[in-house]
């Protein structure tokens, strides 16, 4: 016997009593299909950004010896920790903050170490501090790596956080705005928290970090931006996350494997994977602040495009930063990049100039460009006199 929940099973009598032309059945067939077709219907993720790629499904023999090792290298790491976290607690009941205090970052610091989690990070140099910080979202390990890296800002986190031990308490400590998002009008909440805090915000405080994307990809690419971070229309400073070791630590809705095998992705498999790796390297970019146009800031949705396009550029960098092995590389291969960008543009802005701008731009280049060469050969060849014994008579 089949069993309908009740709704269902007062209907399906009522239909076994109608024959299938009867006036009334059509009638509410035709009230059915108008309610699905007024229903706005939610758009899926693309699968090109909601899958990662994982080259074998761990079992318990795979997963037991590294899980193991890396379960006691954690729980070594949480001396460091809780010792650094006991002084900040002390320094800060006698009036000083917990995110200014040196012995937490390092306890912090040596928990994520202990955990294989090592960062690198590159900075963008030039420009001021900004209110708010965009970055993209890629795993749960952006909660232990951002804020590190980015010398403890605040966040805008649910508030059912709250509640969960030892994060509850951190998040307290480290003043983060909780949004609860299943309270009608919480995004009006949270954008009067973001308001508030822009409002508030002076050069030398703390910025707060916000995921315009709303959820995590396996950071190929970028979803496109909500429009919470960018209505206050304040400057904006873009940050970039990418994870280089051998696991991918992105946590989607599907993985795959080589096999071709699309299967969903559930947290206890993601935590497994965790646990079998040792290592989990990530390299994060601190772009330079982005600073809206008047037209940007009238129109937060244009402003919201223009900053992921902006940060989908950089995005391509940090792909080409991070085959590099060392962060002294990684630095020179970021400059020799964006010097041959800058190039590139400079010649595709000569190419679409008429031909007689291009001229006399050639005829004031040539000259300079031809006493520097001159210059530096004179330069060289008194270099080749003193350093050559057969020119030099007194040798």
């Amino acid at each position: 016997m089949t069993v309908l929940p009740q709704s269902h099973a007062r209907r399906t009598e009522r239909r076994k009593k109608r024959t299938p032309s009867s006036p009334s059945c059509q009638a509410e067939d035709e009230k059915c299909s108008e309610e699905a077709e007024a229903k706005p219907l939610v758009p899926l993720k693309p699968l090109s950004l909601n899958t990662v790629h994982v080259t074998s499904r761990l079992g318990l023999a795979g997963f037991m010896p590294t899980a193991a090792l890396h379960l006691v290298a954690s729980l070594a790491g949480l001396v460091p920790f809780s010792m650094g976290y006991a002084v900040a607690k002390m320094w800060s009941c006698a009036g000083g903050r917990l995110a200014d205090s040196s012995s937490f970052r390092a306890g912090c610091y040596g928990f994520l170490y202990s955990a294989g989690i090592f960062p690198t990070v590159l900075h963008d140099q030039g420009g001021q501090l900004t209110p708010l910080l965009v970055a993209n979202h890629v795993s749960y390990l952006d909660a232990l790596i951002l804020p590190l890296v980015l010398k403890l800002p605040k966040f805008l986190s649910m508030s059912s956080v709250k509640s969960w031990p030892l994060f509850g308490s951190l998040g307290e400590d480290l003043e983060y705005i909780w949004v609860d998002r299943g309270q009608k009008g919480s995004r009006g909440a949270a954008l009067e928290a973001i308001q508030k805090h822009v409002n508030s915000w002076k050069v030398g405080e703390r910025p707060l970090v916000i995921f315009p994307e709303g959820t995590t990809s396996n950071g190929q690419s970028l979803y496109p931006f909500k429009q919470g971070a960018f209505i206050t229309g304040a400057p904006v400073r873009p940050v970039l996350l990418k994870y280089s070791g051998s696991w991918d630590p992105a946590f989607t809705e599907f993985l795959m494997t080589d096999d071709g095998e699309r299967v969903e992705y559930t947290d206890g498999e993601w935590a497994m994977n965790f646990w079998a790796n040792l290592f989990h390297s990530c390299t994060v970019l601190v772009c330079e602040p982005y600073h809206p146009s008047m037209e940007e800031k009238a129109d937060p949705e244009l402003y919201a495009s223009n900053v992921r396009a902006f940060m989908l550029e950089k995005q391509k960098e940090l792909e080409l930063v991070c085959r590099s092995s060392s962060s002294t590389q990684m630095n020179r291969v970021l400059m020799e990049w964006r010097r041959r960008l800058q190039l590139q543009r400079h010649w595709n802005r000569l190419a679409a100039t008429p031909s007689g701008t291009r001229l006399r731009f050639r005829q004031k280049v040539r000259p300079r460009r031809r006493t520097a060469l001159m210059d530096e050969a004179k330069e060289q060849e008194q270099i080749d006199h003193r350093c050559d014994p057969v020119a030099d008579p007194s040798a």
